[in-house]
């Protein structure tokens, strides 16, 4: 209980100066500094401050497979997983506004793989009752067209100055696709 009470002031420390200044401007010194630990304290429980990126993004994932449910839409996972952007926008933005951004958004990427795997082969299961199982790669290029859309709607975000709410925009475009796929 106590190691978890630690790792929490250290990530809340790390997200407020996340806020703040660009992810290579954080330095542990920083970190320590604000949640009043010891050096020594964080290396007991982060190497580095990718570390802390990692548990915070392990954690968030774990949050989203917990939360699945058969016959959820991609929609609604994907605006939980948005959520979260729009929550921590400026942390998003000194992530991937800085010279690290390519390292960390490689794992963001494959934490989200692993996010969209699992949501495909449980919508797989109930989908195999009525129309038989996907095939593998049927499998590979739905995880690649949610990837796709993940991305390219953080990407527009980003660049156009984080001004709107993704999780509102994937509910936009949720009912954009029902409306159009649904005419006759």
């Amino acid at each position: 209980m106590k190691q978890q009470i630690t790792k929490n002031a250290i990530e809340a420390a790390f997200l407020k100066l996340l806020r703040e200044r660009y992810f290579e401007k954080v330095m542990v010194k920083d970190i320590v500094e604000e949640c009043g630990l010891t050096r020594n304290t964080f290396y007991y429980y982060y190497e580095d401050t990718y570390n802390i990126v990692e548990d915070i993004t392990m954690r968030e994932v774990e949050r989203l497979i917990a939360n699945m449910k058969p016959g959820d839409s991609f929609f609604d996972l994907a605006s939980d997983t948005l959520e979260f952007f729009d929550e921590n926008a400026m942390v998003a933005k000194h992530i991937f506004d800085s010279s690290k951004k390519e390292e960390i958004y490689r794992y963001i990427r494959s934490a989200m793989d692993v996010v969209i795997q699992k949501y495909i082969g449980m919508q797989d299961s109930a989908f195999a009752r009525s129309y038989g199982s996907l095939s593998k790669d049927d499998k590979d290029r739905l995880s690649r067209i949610c990837q796709y859309i993940l991305h390219g709607m953080i990407g527009d975000w980003l660049s156009q100055g984080m001004t709107y709410s993704l999780k509102d925009e994937m509910y936009q475009l949720r009912d954009l696709y029902d409306i159009f796929m649904n005419r006759r």
